[in-house]
């Protein structure tokens, strides 16, 4: 762990998290490993799903103990989701034998994989249980509204009437919010919020970045990724082509953020936008390996499983620290000219490709949605 020097001031961070059910363990081991550089302050975090399970933890301990606080609570956190039941009771692995984690031959998991596609959560789960709201009771949600020194926290979830994007903030963090962010309409009722229904974020937003560009003051955003963006082989069954239409879009708007920054990025450099933009140094901490566990793996809550994730994060975060840490306030260590519009960039030298401009439309009033 590295000791803060005396005379530099903290790199002023902010966390994009992604949502992917138990898979948000590979972003418990990250932040664990985060947590112990003094140097870093946290001072935005964006999630969806398991994302904005682990931020609201995370901003709820770092504003009552600290990062030690944060690890801690971020270990009871996931320790508590390994004791609920889940579908490991019903597998089993053959003695010396490595355990397979994802669950593609649970039977269990294979029924309640049929059901989903026949019968709603309204008629299989008409009590609407939750078992994650019992976990999220430790969250002191007053404390994050009103307390001014706290991260600022956006979680995103999808408004099932409009379509549309809604980021909850920290004066209107709830229990609700966070179940929001996270509810897979196959799996869980649509949550309602002031007379609204939510489901996850991760269709619209996953997570949303554009937040952490307008109201933090972060020199720079590490996106903890989950999500495998690229697979080596085209999926033939009919499960991995489900899988893969899974990934692809709950990929896409984040890839769309990250073009967008992409583009403000290159008319900075260029000196195109002087004064019009801040700059926001953008890196990503991930692992390849994840994608091997199977999409079915993300609701396999095995404590063994867990720790595993978890200790690949910590690898994960050790590998980018020792590679970019320098890069910290200075640039951006993930390459982004691939997602600009055309191949080399909208510049050519100092001159802009002419448009003509379109105004905006107009904001419609009373809306609480954020828009990226």
């Amino acid at each position: 762990m590295a000791t803060r020097s005396k005379h530099r001031a903290p790199h002023r961070i902010a966390l994009a998290l992604q949502g992917g059910g138990s898979h948000g363990a590979f972003t418990w081991g990250v932040l664990d490993r985060l947590l112990q550089e003094p140097d870093l302050e946290i001072v935005g975090i964006s999630g969806t799903s398991a994302g904005a399970m682990n931020a609201g933890i995370l901003a709820d301990a770092l504003r009552r103990g600290g990062p030690e606080h944060a690890r801690q609570e971020l270990a009871r956190y996931w320790t508590d989701v390994g004791a609920l039941p889940g579908f490991s009771s019903f597998s089993f692995t053959m003695p010396g034998r490595e355990p397979v984690w994802h669950l593609d031959e649970n039977p269990v998991f294979r029924a309640m994989d049929f059901m989903t596609r026949v019968w709603s959560p309204y008629q299989t789960n008409p009590a609407n249980l939750n078992p994650l709201r019992g976990l999220l009771e430790r969250i002191d949600f007053e404390g994050l509204r009103h307390d001014t020194r706290a991260a600022r926290v956006f979680v995103t979830a999808t408004n099932v009437r409009t379509g549309l994007r809604h980021v909850f903030v920290n004066e209107d963090l709830s229990i609700d919010a966070l179940l929001a962010s996270a509810c897979l309409p196959q799996m869980m009722q649509a949550v309602e919020i002031d007379g609204e229904s939510y489901w996850d974020g991760g269709y619209t937003g996953n997570p949303s970045l554009s937040p952490l560009y307008l109201y933090t003051q972060a020199t720079d955003v590490i996106a903890i990724g989950i999500n495998p963006i690229e697979r080596p082989q085209v999926p033939r069954s009919a499960r991995a082509i489900i899988d893969r239409i899974d990934e692809i879009s709950f990929n896409s708007t984040l890839m769309l953020e990250l073009a967008a920054v992409a583009f403000i990025e290159d008319l900075v450099r260029a000196g195109a936008a002087r004064g019009q933009f801040k700059s926001l140094f953008v890196h990503g901490i991930g692992d390849t390996t994840l994608a091997t566990y199977g999409a079915s793996s993300k609701i396999n809550n095995d404590m063994r499983f867990l720790r595993q994730l978890h200790a690949r994060g910590v690898e994960a975060a050790e590998r980018w620290l020792q590679a970019h840490r320098a890069a910290l306030g200075q640039s951006s260590s993930l390459d982004l000219t691939p997602l600009l519009p055309t191949a080399h960039g909208l510049l050519t030298g100092t001159s802009v490709i002419k448009a003509k401009p379109v105004s905006p439309p107009a904001a419609k009033p009373g809306t609480t949605e954020i828009a990226s």
